[in-house]
C-alpha cells in the first residue's frame, strides 16, 4: 500500500511540473502574460497554535543577471523552515 503521505506530495510535484510546462510554453507563444499571481490560505497549522498556512504562486520577468541556479529545485522543498527528509 502507498503511503498517502508521499501520494499526495508525488501528486503535487507532478501538477507542479505540468504547470511549469504550461507556463513556460504559455509564455514563450505569447499566449499569456509574464505576470501572475495565485495565492491561497490553507485554514489550519501545525506549526503554529491557531495559525494557517499562506500560499503563493507569483511569476515576474527578472534580468537574467539576477537568475540564481540555486531556485531552480527539480522535487518539492520545504522553504523557511528545518528541511525534512525529500
Amino acid at each position: 500500500m502507498t503511503d498517502p503521505t508521499n501520494f499526495r506530495r508525488e501528486r503535487i510535484e507532478k501538477l507542479l511540473h505540468e504547470l511549469r510546462y504550461e507556463v513556460e510554453r504559455g509564455m514563450m507563444e505569447k499566449e499569456i502574460d509574464e505576470t501572475m499571481g495565485f495565492r491561497f490560505y490553507v485554514p489550519i497549522s501545525s506549526a503554529i497554535p491557531d495559525g494557517v498556512v499562506f500560499c503563493e504562486f507569483r511569476t515576474r520577468p527578472i534580468p537574467r543577471y539576477m537568475m540564481n541556479p540555486a531556485d531552480i529545485q527539480p522535487r518539492l522543498r520545504i522553504v523557511g523552515g528545518k528541511e525534512k527528509d525529500q
